[in-house]
């Protein structure tokens, strides 16, 4: 961009390139509104940055930006945030807009992290692209799920413990049950064998 020129206020722009060649997490933002011009690299204003640290979620090429430039500066853009639009709708609500009570982050393949809020139906959803395999904190109902519709469920702690506390636990399998170690111990005031 020219080195004279100055803009007050905020533009939107498409992301054009991602590949920073200081690796400083900047785009390049295409301007339509000034013919399709693109922008030096763009900072991005973020939750938190600092040092290897901080909230990582850059824009894809092709998303709608909104820009800011420090100073007025067009040679020094900032990314400010994204916005949606009818060619790239949000992801969807739970269906009462007015109501407001999720809150989520959708990545490119469509994982999902949700807070939902609804009153006496509040939970934690971390849920993966094809919906199959999830894990729930529901908070209204006092549990947690997690749960492979397709697929295994591992917990592996090769130098520390594995602990199952509870009033009652039960293990079932619709197959076969293995129990294997190098020793195993069953204790109980009663124990039944069936």
């Amino acid at each position: 961009m020219s080195s004279t020129s100055t803009r007050n206020g905020l533009l939107v722009g498409v992301v054009h390139s991602l590949d920073d060649p200081d690796r400083l997490g900047r785009v390049q933002v295409a301007f339509p509104e000034l013919g399709g011009v693109v922008s030096d690299w763009a900072g991005q204003a973020t939750l938190m940055a600092g040092s290897n640290r901080g909230s990582m979620f850059r824009p894809e090429v092709g998303d709608e930006v909104v820009v800011g430039f420090l100073q007025g500066d067009m040679r020094a853009p900032y990314v400010l945030g994204g916005s949606w639009s009818k060619q790239s709708p949000p992801p969807p609500d739970d269906g009462n807009p007015t109501q407001n009570n999720w809150r989520s982050l959708t990545s490119r393949s469509g994982h999902v992290i949700r807070f939902d809020d609804t009153p006496g139906a509040e939970k934690v959803e971390v849920i993966d692209k094809d919906g199959q395999r999830s894990v729930v904190l529901d908070s209204a109902g006092k549990k947690v799920t997690v749960t492979a519709a397709q697929g295994d469920v591992e917990v592996h702690a090769p130098t520390g413990n594995i602990q199952l506390t509870g009033q009652t636990v039960e293990v079932r399998a619709t197959g076969a049950l293995t129990l294997a170690g190098a020793q195993v111990t069953i204790t109980g005031d009663t124990v039944d064998i069936n």
